[in-house]
């Protein structure tokens, strides 16, 4: 039973309810009277008052746990004991807990992720600079306000409770977490930052998958995974993780602390070049099959658009020179055989089309805009466009030409010149068939948004279909053509050698252009600058697509 009670003073602090409880302390919201203000008391275990040891010991670490002053740091306001009570006195905060926010088998959104995951980094962080090693890193110690902001607390707590009590270690302050838990720190050996790095890769796992890693039917069995279970990789929760994401997850929860990231600035740094270098972001979509001589084809029952964003940001492309590339895989179906994650070494190999890429040709263009140039490209210089090489899709510069391949049914991928954000535009670009499926779609997406992948994009098809579409990010694909379908026109020839494709975009119109002749036109306002790119999609039921372009030309329009 609680000796702690309502109304019950605590040196200057008056308890006015319980508010949290763990296993290594009890929370309490009370009133300090000498500066009108509500507190947050955490008292630890009544047992605690039976160690001499503890006293001497509490008040060494609990004055470095108040020296620690940071943004993302809950502070300690002042300690005590009171009748044999040893209590911390923090801030009051009127939030929840990370744990809260994250729902069981739902994966965070990215952008949240990585607000949450480097305010956790930059605080432990600070506290490594210092000295402190949290031992006890978890979903419950992290507060997070209206804001979305985390404040890190608990602090030193487990070492307190490691150095009073070798009973209070085993049942509360390793079994207390177990799913947090490193494997050193499980075994009971010395500890550093790197176990608390250790914590923070579950904690990131979990917001990324929606789940922890190792789950069994008693907090010891956990632990035991832990130390000698293989780490089950993150795609095989989540099958559409970006690669880089996995890698930097992967490192942090090695077995061994020395493969881990050495310092949590090395971790954060890491997973911020994961997000910026954009090596692939990928999105599935579902089509019903359409017969090459279909009328009309329908999106998917389930299509919701991307939830993982990776691609080219700023940074990466003026070092690098190179554009974004995208893939979007929905979460909403699940392939039913999840595959791991192969090793970095592993040489993928291609699968062989049936055609080799032709040479561009030096057939004219039909003009249908005049504006001032913004950006031409012949892709005779392999520097500006995404690339990529995957097992299910691949972008690269061929015989002077972008040249995109997918070897997956239902699988759309883009490329991006660049980051920069455009407005009124005209688009043109000629697009060599490959002899692919007639299902398989290309064309352009505008306005794409960088935040959070919102776009349009317009798309024809060989088979002579077409559509003009909204993508809203967390929301159902909106068809603006064919009245809520894929559409067909007698102008678009079929199974075409070869097609000029040009589409107005921006200022509120969208319109899309196939050899010269205007084959739709929308108003839409939903988005009104952002990012242009060339994109191909696989049909339903055709396992590859092959499409060339060249002679991509962005002019203004007035």
């Amino acid at each position: 039973m609680d000796t702690v009670q309502p109304g019950q003073m605590l040196g200057p602090y008056r308890i006015i309810n319980q508010i949290g409880k763990g296993g290594m302390a009890t929370v309490y919201k009370a009133y300090q009277p000498s500066v009108d203000r509500y507190v947050a008391v955490k008292v630890l275990p009544s047992q605690l008052a039976e160690s001499k040891e503890f006293a001497a010991r509490f008040q060494q670490e609990a004055r470095i746990i108040a020296k620690l002053e940071h943004p993302h740091i809950l502070p300690v306001f002042d300690y005590g004991e009171s009748n044999g009570v040893a209590y911390f006195v923090m801030r009051y905060l009127e939030a929840g807990t990370l744990k809260d926010r994250m729902v069981a088998g739902r994966p965070l959104p990215i952008q949240e992720i990585d607000k949450l995951f480097t305010q956790l980094a930059d605080a432990l962080s600070y506290a490594h600079g210092h000295g402190v090693v949290h031992r006890d890193l978890k979903p419950a110690n992290a507060l997070i306000d209206s804001q979305g902001n985390v404040f890190l607390t608990d602090f030193g707590i487990a070492k307190l409770l490691e150095s009073a009590s070798p009973r209070l270690t085993q049942t509360d302050a390793i079994m207390g977490t177990p799913a947090y838990i490193s494997p050193e720190q499980a075994q009971g050996q010395p500890v550093d930052q790197r176990s608390d790095i250790y914590s923070l890769g579950i904690i990131l796992y979990e917001m990324v998958t929606g789940s922890v890693p190792y789950v069994a039917e008693t907090p010891l069995a956990v632990i035991f995974k832990h130390i000698s279970d293989p780490l089950p990789p993150p795609s095989l929760v989540k099958p559409d993780i970006p690669r880089p994401i996995e890698q930097v997850i992967l490192k942090a929860l090695a077995k061994d602390p020395r493969d881990r990231f050495a310092t949590a600035a090395e971790f954060v740094t890491a997973w911020k070049r994961a997000l910026e270098t954009r090596e692939q972001v990928a999105r599935m979509v579902t089509v019903p099959p359409v017969s090459p001589t279909a009328s009309t084809k329908t999106t998917s029952r389930s299509g919701m658009p991307t939830v993982w964003i990776v691609g080219c940001l700023v940074a990466a492309c003026a070092l690098f020179g190179l554009g974004g590339v995208a893939l979007m895989a929905s979460n909403l179906r699940s392939p039913s055989t999840p595959s791991a994650l192969p090793p970095s070494q592993t040489v993928i190999s291609i699968p062989p089309t049936n055609t080799s890429v032709p040479l561009p040709t030096s057939t004219s263009r039909p003009v249908i805009n005049t504006g001032d140039i913004l950006l031409e490209d012949d892709f005779s210089v392999d520097s500006d466009w995404g690339t990529l090489t995957d097992t299910t899709s691949s972008v690269e510069y061929q015989n002077n030409s972008l040249h995109m391949r997918v070897f997956k049914e239902n699988y759309v991928i883009w490329s991006t010149p660049n980051d920069e954000d455009y407005g009124k535009v005209h688009v043109e670009v000629k697009v060599i068939n490959n002899d692919t499926d007639p299902t398989t779609a290309f064309g352009f997406i505008c306005a794409q948004q960088p935040k959070d992948w919102s776009f349009y994009y317009l798309a024809a098809t060989p088979g002579g279909e077409y559509a003009i579409i909204r993508a809203t990010d967390g929301e159902s694909d909106v068809f603006l053509t064919g009245d809520g379908k894929w559409a067909s026109s007698d102008l678009i020839t079929q199974k075409a050698s070869s097609y000029h494709v040009g589409a107005d975009c921006g200022g509120g119109k969208l319109t899309l252009y196939v050899d010269g002749k205007q084959i739709a036109s929308v108003t839409d306002n939903t988005y009104g600058t952002g990012r242009v790119g060339l994109f191909t999609w696989s049909g339903d039921k055709a396992t590859s697509a092959a499409v060339t372009f060249d002679d991509f030309v962005l002019t203004s329009r007035e």
